[in-house]
């Protein structure tokens, strides 16, 4: 029974199962009826301004693009944490139009080929049915060629720009709007000057109104213009809904046209939010959209670069600088900012303006900052302000630009603070400390490193040369003060100068008068060596009677080129003389003479001299030296030694490599000693 009674259920079965299969055939055609769910992708993620964040959301339903989507059909999450996000997409009814707004003033003439280069490429980058309009504005506003899709046509008047006049920016974008008005599709002006508006009737604030009124989008390009009217085209775009650029080359005009070109055209969604935190680098995003009862999510996770929740912003001045020289300081930002992640930063940089002077423009070159343009403009008493607007760091380095430096003349020396004040930092936050730096503007004297040169006694007939001798401690290339004085018995009433050299005739005066000799630089002058002879001293022949012994000392020696003062005594030298008729070391005047030429000689003319010496008869072969002493007293050169007969000896000094200066040819024998003075210049 239990047979049959199967038997008898089996007949239902196909029933059922026919049933069973109308049922999942329903399910499977309502399923189909209802499409498939939505196709979501996430592209351009730019996280380049942390902590903002945008990106493109492609939304396909049905194998088309999904244009029509709001801000309440979208969510958006980031490492699990909801943001908050904006969205707008383009109106798939319409087409667009678009008015390209040049500037052709005769300041765009250097510019024109990128700008032209530039405008082709968004007329190319149009759809099929996107129509454009060019209008320049230069002597005066034309519209060279109406609304049309032709893209060969509008190719061509671009090619056929020319630059001239001045510049009607305003009276340009309001004409661009008022043609713009009758227009059907998504109306927008690409608007680019590089001048300040000085021929315009309307007024900025008048193109703005208009432009609202009539739905008109506003997109503009500040081509190398200051703070205050790149900030006023700015506005322009900002209070439209468009996008503003900063353009400092010609370079950059063909991307950012393509970029605003791509915002125009693009068929997609733009999707942006504030992110909550700047310290992930990885960054994980699941998007959520609900759209006619479906829904499609996207995940993608991508490494974002980060700042540092701490900064030090410093500044960094030479140790020391010249009145009247120009150096130049540098700010510093550490940590090093990251290279995908763009910088806009405002200090205020304090001095004092009565001891420097800071001008623009300021130095980029080997900096994060390098050919990009940085805002400088004084906002009080040595106060200026910096501005860096959207710098995408350069390079990878805390070096974040530099300045120049001008020390000017104060009454003494002067220490001078560097800092740096109400830094403000855009994007994500950071805890920003400032350092500060001091330099010396040096307009304090030193004493020269004065040396007086030892001599060896003179007969009353020679002229004696003394050597004014720096030691060292001069900067080749610094402009130089110098001043010596120097104090000398009274009976030498007549004294001569000769150049050293260190400085040429026509720049130093000199005086003498009651036993005092003042030297002194007529102005500024560049030595020519760190060492040397200021000048040289001749006095002579001592025409009295008696024995001259004087004292030569130095009063005062003044420097004016660094302030790095030397310490220590003034230098002094004891100078004696034979008389006439007395004599501290008996000489025959008559038996033995020297003498030298050419005198002076030089190292351009072969570093060499004949020193003659004449013997007379009564001294013939007697032991004699003759040697080559320096301003020191030191034999430097030897030319002979033993007999000498009677006659004239011609002996050969050779300097070679010997420093310019003061030498003696010295000749001496048994209590007789004759000397010649020579001056030896390279």
């Amino acid at each position: 029974m239990d047979h049959f009674a199967v038997s008898k259920k089996d007949s239902t079965m196909p029933v059922i199962r026919s049933l069973l299969l109308s049922s999942l055939l329903l399910i499977f055609t309502t399923s189909l009826l209802r499409g498939q769910p939505l196709d979501v992708s996430l592209s351009d993620v730019d996280f380049s301004q942390l902590p903002r964040v945008t990106f493109k959301a492609c939304i396909v339903q049905d194998g088309l693009i999904v244009r029509c989507v709001e801000t309440s059909q979208v969510l958006l999450t980031e490492n699990g944490r909801p943001q908050q996000l904006s969205i707008r997409c383009p109106d798939p009814m319409q087409i667009n139009s678009v008015a390209l707004v040049l500037d052709n003033s005769g300041s765009m003439f250097p510019t024109l080929p990128k700008l032209i280069e530039a405008s082709k490429t968004m007329v190319d980058s149009l759809g099929p049915n996107d129509e454009a309009t060019v209008i320049t504005f230069g002597t005066s506003i034309v519209i060279a060629k109406a609304f049309t899709t032709d893209k060969v046509e509008l190719r061509s008047v671009l090619d056929n720009m020319n630059a001239n006049g001045g510049t009607k920016l305003f009276d340009a974008a309001y004409l661009a709007c008022e043609e713009l008005q009758f227009r059907s599709g998504n109306r927008h002006a690409v608007i680019i000057s590089d001048g300040v508006d000085n021929q315009s009737v309307r007024k900025v604030d008048e193109v703005i109104a208009v432009a609202k009124q009539l739905g008109v989008t506003l997109h503009t390009i500040a081509f190398n213009l200051d703070d205050v009217n790149a900030g006023v085209i700015e506005r322009m775009a900002l209070e439209t809904g468009g996008v503003f650029f900063f353009v400092s080359r010609p370079s950059e005009l063909t991307s950012v046209y393509e970029k605003i070109a791509d915002i125009i055209t693009e068929p997609c969604c733009i999707a942006e939010y504030v992110s909550d935190n700047c310290e992930d680098t990885l960054r994980s995003l699941l998007f959520t959209v609900t759209h006619g009862g479906d829904i499609g999510t996207a995940t993608a996770s991508f490494v974002s670069p980060f700042r540092a929740a701490k900064g030090h912003l410093s500044v960094t001045v030479p140790d020391d600088i010249t009145p009247l020289a120009t150096d130049r300081g540098y700010i510093d930002f550490t940590p090093v900012p990251s290279g995908d992640l763009t910088l806009t930063l405002s200090f205020t940089l304090a001095y004092d303006e009565n001891l420097v002077s800071v001008q623009p423009p300021a130095f980029t070159l080997g900096t994060l900052t390098q050919n990009q343009l940085i805002g400088m403009a004084r906002v009080g008493p040595g106060r200026l302000r910096f501005t860096l607007e959207d710098i995408t760091p350069a390079s990878a380095t805390t070096r974040l630009l530099g300045f120049p430096i001008q020390a000017l003349q104060a009454d003494s020396s002067k220490q001078v603070e560097f800092r740096i004040e109400d830094v403000e930092l855009k994007g994500c936050p950071m805890d920003i400390t400032t350092g500060r730096d001091t330099t010396l503007i040096c307009q304090c004297f030193r004493a020269l490193d004065i040396v007086l040169d030892s001599l060896p006694l003179f007969a009353a007939q020679d002229q004696i040369t003394i050597p004014i001798r720096v030691a060292g401690g001069l900067e080749a290339g610094l402009p130089m003060l110098a001043s010596v004085a120097l104090s000398l018995s009274e009976d030498v009433d007549e004294i001569q100068v000769l150049n050293g050299n260190l400085v040429s005739d026509d720049e130093y005066s000199w005086s003498f008068e009651n036993g005092r000799f003042d030297f002194h630089t007529n102005a500024s002058v560049y030595p020519d060596d760190t060492s040397g002879v200021l000048v040289n001293l001749v006095i002579g022949p001592n025409n009295g009677r008696s024995v001259r012994t004087f004292d030569l000392s130095v009063l005062f020696s003044e420097l004016w080129q660094r302030c790095c003062p030397l310490d220590g005594d003034t230098p002094a030298i004891l100078v004696r003389q034979d008389g006439n008729c007395e004599f501290l070391v008996r000489r025959v005047q008559r038996d033995i003479t020297v003498e030298n030429a050419p005198n002076p000689f030089s190292a351009a003319a072969g570093a060499r001299t004949q020193i003659i010496v004449t013997v007379a008869d009564d001294l013939s072969q007697t032991e004699m030296t003759v040697d080559i002493l320096d301003g020191q007293g030191r034999i430097v050169r030897s030319l002979h030694e033993g007999p000498l007969g009677a006659g004239r000896h011609q002996l050969t000094f050779d300097a070679g490599a010997l420093p310019a200066g003061m030498y003696h040819a010295v000749v001496r024998s048994g209590s007789t000693l004759v000397s010649r003075a020579m001056l030896y210049i390279r």
